[in-house]
């Protein structure tokens, strides 16, 4: 215990009047003498989260009940007395009434059991190196407590009691202390997040915006999976969505998103996703009429739902004469109701239903004949005519976790068609095993402004469930979903919600819908992007979304930063571009093969080149190059060496040059200094040892500095008797303090 108290205590204090030093720090607190009438759960939060180096210290301690109701009967019969002094007198003195109502309403939850009565004390320890900077975070503290209307007071001449006050010692000498009920009490405390712990299953969706508590949810906890963002343009949707999806992605999860506008293409191939293009001239497309896996009985139904997007509404009699074309046309093909073993065959395409529609018509009478033209007069367009590229098989070919249906390029005309055709393919595609699946619906209230685009995605939110789906529906249409019955329909059937920066026009409606007060409701109209308020369950919490730099930079949808990343794109394409141009030309002596095309590979094979695998200035098998061709009386292992060396040492000076004869194989100038290499493969050692005294003297008469570098690290022992030698891995560190004169 001496040893331990020996290296926790100070070793210097000062105590002054209004601030008292340990050791380097200085300490001043700050104690709280007065508090707000009415509080708000989480209130201390502004404080808590505020920047700045401080502690702070709450002491609790409960009062005994027969000394608390003593004195809350003896507090009122007193305010009642001064009430009526002043009314004698003809004084009206409103917060006095106020006060005896709330001592009033506190003495009568005490005795029916509803609360309990805690003294509190509130103290802020502010630390500083110096008195300077201590006066400035002390005023931010005043600042601060007064944001929350606490009183703040500085205890003078009792800095010493004030510091044991803060300190973890369960000691509270200054004994400022206020009456407190239990649920105000509850109030104090800054952790008021049920996701302060992690859920290792769940995904980060941003931090608490008070206290930056990571809330790290799983939404497949939840009673369902499925989960809705709001919010303005330019509120950070896009941004936040695409999080979520990169951050599903990476916990295990299968993704489709339904792209009406091409925003997330980037990121599906950055994630080697599957990005599938439909349009005029995609080679992918969905025939409307391929059953894709479902009961004929419900493609039958289905069809018809689709028929109302394509012609329009259909009379009962329009009804029946398409049921009896698509039977038969389903017949041609081998395909029969009773019999699913046929469900699988080939299906027919829109042109088949327009010649069953040709042929029954003649067999029509007159009444019917009319009947028949408007059909046929509708399909045509889609069968022969502009939007013939729907009369065409299914071409899918998914097989990746990422999946995005692009159709920003199809046809306004068509969107709500193909729109359709994907949500009924995707409904059953996901249907076909159990693993956790995510569907992102952007751009959502097109889709659901359509009847029956509505009813498909309203069956898919309520049974997604069963095969572990989560629906992630993006809007910004605030009227539309909180004034309709199919925004009814989402808002019960998605257990989390992110609301996102709001307009005041639509504040009210949204105020009513969710149950907003007057902080919530601020809080949407102040947000900044990727700023709001997250509902999961029945939880609501400020969230502020945030990123990682690399995810910023993959999911950005800012066009100033769109267009920084493009321009940086351009240079690097133009830097590319003027590379495999600089290779036509036979600048350099050697190129490394993987960064070259099969043309330029053969361009350079047909101008001599030869291919030739190295490890350069490292160790193991290398990469494989294409080397110029070198002179008749030298290797290429001797010739490779010599050409990368050169290279090296011209990122630092172009006054370097090569000697196939009569001189080193190296020679280059440096702060009027020269230096000589001479590169060894081992051949001059075995057959003339005499070469190489001749060339050391040589070497050491003509430069002032040099040195042998031998491309095999077993030749260097050898060397070594004739003049300092490197090998391929030591050359570079030899050559670095010449050129930083180290």
């Amino acid at each position: 215990m001496t040893l331990l108290t020996s290296l926790l205590k100070p070793s210097f204090v000062k105590n002054e009047f209004d601030s008292i030093q340990v050791n380097e720090k200085h300490n001043r607190v700050i104690m709280a003498v007065g508090y707000p009438r009415a509080i708000r759960e989480g209130w201390l939060d502004t404080l808590i989260t505020s920047s700045g180096n401080y502690d702070l210290s709450m002491h609790i301690e409960p009062t005994s009940m027969e000394h608390t109701l003593t004195m809350l009967n003896n507090e009122l019969v007193k305010q009642e007395s001064d009430i009526k002094a002043f009314e004698m007198k003809g004084i009206v003195n409103p917060s006095l009434k106020i006060q005896y109502g709330d001592t009033y309403k506190t003495l009568e939850n005490l005795q029916k059991g509803e609360e309990k009565l805690f003294n509190f004390s509130l103290y802020v320890n502010a630390k500083a190196p110096d008195k300077k900077s201590l006066d400035l975070l002390t005023r931010k503290i005043y600042s601060e407590m007064n944001s929350i209307l606490i009183i703040p007071k500085m205890p003078y001449l009792r800095m010493h009691d004030a510091l044991k006050s803060v300190l973890p010692i369960r000691k509270d000498k200054l004994r400022v202390t206020r009456n407190v009920p239990s649920n105000a009490l509850a109030a104090c405390f800054p952790f008021t997040s049920s996701f302060s712990q992690i859920d290792e299953q769940g995904i980060m969706f941003g931090v608490n915006k008070n206290n930056q508590i990571p809330l790290i949810i799983n939404p497949y906890n939840f009673a369902n999976y499925n989960g809705l963002i709001l919010g303005t343009s330019g509120g950070g949707k896009s941004f936040a969505t695409k999080l979520l999806v990169t951050r599903n992605l990476l916990n295990g999860a299968r993704v489709m998103v339904i792209d009406p506008q091409g925003e997330y293409t980037d990121l599906v191939k950055n994630y080697d996703g599957q990005v599938v293009e439909i349009s005029r001239e995609s080679d992918t497309i969905i025939n409307p009429l391929d059953l894709l896996g479902q009961d004929y009985g419900e493609k039958m139904l289905s069809l018809m739902d689709l028929f109302k997007i394509m012609f329009g509404e259909l009379t009962e009699a329009q009804k029946g004469v398409l049921d009896k074309a698509l039977e038969k046309v389903y017949r041609d093909r081998g395909i029969f109701a009773n019999d699913k073993k046929t469900w699988e065959r080939a299906p027919p395409i829109l042109s088949d239903l327009y010649r069953a529609l040709e042929e029954e018509k003649k067999e029509a009478s007159r009444i019917e004949e009319p009947t028949y033209e408007a059909l046929m007069n509708r399909l045509r367009v889609y069968a022969k005519g502009t939007f013939s590229f729907l009369n065409r098989e299914t071409h899918l070919d998914l097989d990746k976790d990422f999946i995005s249906f692009n159709i920003l390029e199809m046809p306004p005309q068509v969107k709500p068609i193909m729109m359709y055709l994907i949500l009924d393919f995707i409904h059953k595609r996901m249907q076909n095993n159990l693993e956790k699946k995510l569907l992102v619906i952007d751009e959502a209230w097109s889709l659901l402004r359509h009847g029956e685009h509505a009813n498909h995605v309203f069956e898919m939110i309520k049974t997604a469930r069963k095969f572990n789906l989560g629906i992630l529906i993006i809007t910004q249409e605030v009227n539309d979903l909180v004034t309709s019955k199919a925004g009814n329909t989402i808002l019960a059937n998605t257990a989390w919600k992110l609301l996102l920066r709001q307009e005041p026009s639509v504040i009210k409606d949204l105020s009513e819908k969710f149950n907003l007060n007057q902080e919530e409701q601020k809080t949407l109209l102040t947000a900044t992007e990727g700023e709001g308020l997250l509902f999961a369950m029945n939880d609501r919490l400020p969230i502020k979304v945030i990123a990682s730099e690399t995810e910023h930079e993959l999911i950005t949808t800012n066009p100033q930063e769109l267009l920084e990343k493009q321009k940086t794109r351009d240079a690097m394409l133009e830097e590319k571009t003027q590379e495999n141009l600089e290779i036509y030309k036979l600048s350099k002596p050697f190129y490394e093969k993987n960064v070259l095309t099969e043309l330029q590979t053969e361009f350079l094979k047909s101008q001599g080149y030869l291919e030739y695998r190295d490890p350069e200035f490292g160790e193991g098998r290398g990469k494989n190059f294409l080397v110029c061709k070198p002179p008749p009386n030298e290797s290429l292992p001797h010739h490779f060496m010599v050409q990368l060396l050169k290279q090296e040492i011209k990122k630092h000076t172009d006054k370097v040059i090569t000697l196939s004869t009569g001189g080193p194989d190296l020679q280059f100038w440096w702060k009027e200094k020269k230096y000589a290499i001479e590169v060894e493969t081992g051949t001059v050692l075995e057959d003339h040892k005499e070469r190489l005294l001749e060339k050391a003297a040589l070497l050491a008469g003509q430069c002032q500095e040099w040195f042998f570098v031998v491309t095999n690290k077993a030749l260097k022992p050898h060397y070594q008797n004739y003049g300092p030698t490197y090998t391929r891995t030591e050359v570079k560190e030899k050559l670095s303090p010449i050129f930083t004169n180290q």
